[in-house]
């Protein structure tokens, strides 16, 4: 067989994970934007359901309620390739899923078996529709695309990362200081690691890379010279 149709068989899929403000979303815009890929935030699915249970005055404790509300993201749940905005419907809910709120609420509702389990088809799908991805999550590489022929797991000391996630959301007029972002990080890295479901923690076959004194184009250019030892890509002509 041709190795050139050997290369187009292979599942065109590159996981990041890590924990929130790693820079994992950055960089894998950059990746997936420099490779032609869509780019897939999958925890927007997740912040979205948030956003959905909140405004319908919901908690954790209401998952009787999940059913109807991820049918909804289903059919409704629509996140652009190249500017990352997602939508529900013709409603753009980029920044309005990136409220502290909502991210309290996603990794909660994270923590639930009947959430997760209702939403791996869907990531799923919004992913293999596409030919080639960059995708970035908790458990992209452990549990959503075991088979994915390169995982990163991106990591950074919480409080650079609770310096770039001030940042974000001084940029996006949103108020808050730094130690009450590092208090929220710190508890949401030990509640991640340590829920029963699909903990946060690298794939056994993940490269492990630090962001805390790189840049994100730095981190990207170690990524897709990975990609390229993979055989993911080739280089001349897909960089």
């Amino acid at each position: 067989m041709h190795p050139d149709h050997d290369l187009a068989q292979k599942l065109k899929v590159i996981t990041i994970d890590g924990p929130a403000g790693s820079g994992k979303s950055t960089v894998a815009k950059i990746v997936a934007t420099k490779l032609g890929w869509i780019y897939v935030t999958t925890g927007a699915i997740y912040r979205s359901l948030a956003l959905l249970f909140h405004e319908a005055n919901l908690k954790e404790k209401d998952l009787g309620s999940i059913e109807r509300f991820t049918s909804f993201i289903n059919e409704r749940y629509r996140q652009e390739s190249l500017s990352g905005k997602v939508f529900l419907g013709e409603r753009e809910v980029t920044q309005e899923i990136k409220a502290p709120f909502v991210s309290e609420l996603a990794s909660v509702l994270a923590q639930e078996y009947s959430v997760r389990k209702r939403l791996l088809p869907i990531q799923r799908k919004v992913v293999l529709n596409n030919n080639g991805a960059v995708v970035d999550g908790r458990d992209m590489g452990t549990v959503v695309f075991p088979d994915a022929p390169l995982k990163i797991f991106l990591t950074a000391s919480p409080e650079e990362r609770a310096e770039r996630r001030l940042k974000e959301l001084h940029s996006n007029g949103m108020k808050t200081n730094i130690n009450e972002l590092i208090k929220e990080i710190n508890e949401r890295d030990i509640r991640d690691t340590n829920r029963k479901i699909a903990p946060l923690k690298p794939a056994i076959d993940a490269i492990i890379l630090d962001s805390t004194k790189s840049t994100q184009e730095e981190i990207a250019r170690l990524i897709l010279n990975y990609a390229i030892q993979k055989e993911m890509i080739i280089q001349k002509s897909e960089i």
